[in-house]
Formats: structure tokens, sequence, C-alpha cells
């Protein structure tokens, strides 16, 4: 049975970290990000991307120490993908990040690269997956065939900053309807093969304005999808709020799983809570959140216990 990733991972932000740059990576553990993005593409100059794949082994147990996971994103292109996969693949790496995906095949072969590279260095097989980023017309256009063509691929993302630059759709509220149909096929499609949907519903590069931003990932969260990547630490905790249950949902989940299950001991499928009919569907919807709810406790708890051994270790 393949996994159901969005009931398994929990993947509210990824904070995307420029490996070349030392200090931000020996940093990254304290920002509370639920996975930390070694970055190997766009943050890293052209000048830089082979001396940076180097640090890659090196630095992947220093953003992990605060108990998020690592991931790397890598550069797709037939110059640096394959070195840049060679690089990533050691224990503690989580998964990749592969951006400006375009067919099927090309997620095939880097599927079999990793499977290669697992056996070669005693790793686990098929525990590293991989993040699926389209970026382009003909990516978005061969959505469906892509987000099946491994059992490693654990989310999709619409890189709306590439995205925009291919179509020549601006990103402003003027485009909003019309950039939602690629956006919201990103969620119907990973949400059918229980795929993770990361993005915002706009920009990313907007980052100071914590107002706006909030928004925007909130909006995402009402549209479906469970994470999003951030290029700025200051955003790790608003995107952290923005993907998760608020306080009110999870204790009217409560109070209808409570209800539910004591209507089904008496024999009824359906009750009544606020003048409003409660049935199986409202019943699953409420144990999700319960569920979703749990597991960011857990994933919480566990960082929060990571970074303090980091602290008495080092004084």
């Amino acid at each position: 049975m393949i996994a159901d990733f969005t009931r398994s991972i929990i993947r509210r932000s990824r904070l995307i970290m420029p490996v070349n740059v030392k200090e931000f990576v020996n940093k990254a553990y304290l920002r509370n990000a639920d996975a930390v993005v070694l970055d190997l593409e766009d943050s890293v100059p052209a000048s830089q991307k082979l001396t940076s794949r180097e640090l890659i082994k090196e630095y992947i147990p220093i953003a992990a120490k605060g108990g998020s996971d690592t991931l790397v994103r890598v550069n797709h292109t037939e110059q640096l993908l394959m070195g840049d996969i060679e690089a990533t693949i050691w224990p503690g790496v989580a998964g990749i990040m592969l951006p400006k995906v375009e067919s099927a095949e090309q997620v095939k072969a880097v599927d079999q690269l990793i499977t290669n590279i697992e056996q070669q260095r005693g790793l686990p097989i098929g525990k590293i997956t991989i993040g699926v980023i389209v970026e382009t017309a003909k990516g978005y256009l061969k959505l469906e065939e892509i987000a099946q063509a491994s059992e490693r691929i654990d989310s999709l993302t619409l890189g709306n900053e590439d995205f925009s630059l291919d179509t020549g759709i601006e990103l402003s509220e003027e485009t909003y309807h019309g950039l939602l149909i690629p956006r919201m096929q990103v969620v119907l499609v990973a949400r059918s093969i229980g795929r993770i949907p990361m993005g915002l519903m706009g920009s990313l590069a907007n980052f100071r304005d914590h107002d706006g931003y909030e928004n925007n990932a909130r909006l995402a969260y009402k549209h479906g999808y469970l994470g999003a990547s951030c290029i700025h630490p200051g955003n790790v905790e608003i995107l952290n709020r923005s993907f998760s249950p608020a306080q009110k949902d999870i204790e009217h989940s409560l109070e209808i799983k409570e209800l539910f299950e004591k209507g089904i001991k008496e024999g009824r499928a359906s009750v009544a809570l606020d003048g409003k009919m409660i049935d199986y569907v409202h019943f699953e919807k409420a144990n999700r959140i319960i569920e979703r709810a749990t597991m960011i406790e857990e994933l919480e708890m566990k960082k929060r216990m990571a970074r303090e051994s980091v602290m008495k270790m080092e004084g």
C-alpha cells in the first residue's frame, strides 16, 4: 500500500538555508522549522555550486540537531543533478527537493539514482523522499503523471515565482483567480494520492510583510494546502501557526467526536450539535483535525527536547 504522507508527516514549514552560508546553517536548528532545507539551487551563486555541495554531508547533522527533518534542494540540470544527489544521500537526510520537474521520466531517473546510492552506501532502501516542485507550464500539464512517478514522492509544490516567469502570469491580487486554477490542481492531485500539497496562495518573496504573509498562508490552509517553504527564519512560526488547526477547531472536533460516538452507541448515525447535523463525514473530519493536532504536538515536543539537549551539551 502506498503511504498517505498527508497523515504521516507534518511539514508545515520548510526553511530554505543557502548551504554556502555557514552562519545560517549553524543557527538553523534554533528556528523551529518542521524541515530545514539545505539549498544548493537558487540561493547559491553559480560560481559556488560545486564547492557548496561538498559541505552537505557535514551539515546534515548540524541542521538536524534541533529535531527538524533535513532536506536538500538540488539543482535540476544535466551538469549538476547527479553530483548534487551523490553529495546528498547520507544518513540523516530525510529527502531531496527536486525543482523544475517536467516529466515522470525525470522523477523515475532520480528515484533509481537514489536507490543505487542507497545500495552502495548501505542505507535503507526507499526511505529518502522526493519533494516535487513544478515550475513551468510544461510540468504543470503533466502534473498527474509526475505525481505518480515514484512512491518516494511525499509532496507536490507549485513554484510560484518560476511558474510566473514561465507563463507570463503576474503574481498579484489581480491575477489571484487565474492562478487559483493551477494552485488548486496541485491540491487535488496531491490529495488524490496521499501527497502533501505545499505552497502559498501568493509569493513568498514578501517575507517582511508579516501580516500579509500570514494571511497568504492561512488562505492556503483553507484551500487544502498543508505547509509551505520560506526563505527567512522570521516566517517559520507564521507557517507553523497558519498550517495548524486553530484551538477552537480542535475543541469543536473533540466535542463532535464525543457526541457522535455516544450517538453510535445508541444506534444513531447522525446527531445534532448547535443546530447542525453531524454525521460520518463530520466525524471523520473531526478525527483528522484531532489527529493532526496530536501529531503537531508530538513534533513540537520532539523539536523542543532536541534543542534543549543541544543547549545542555553546549553549556
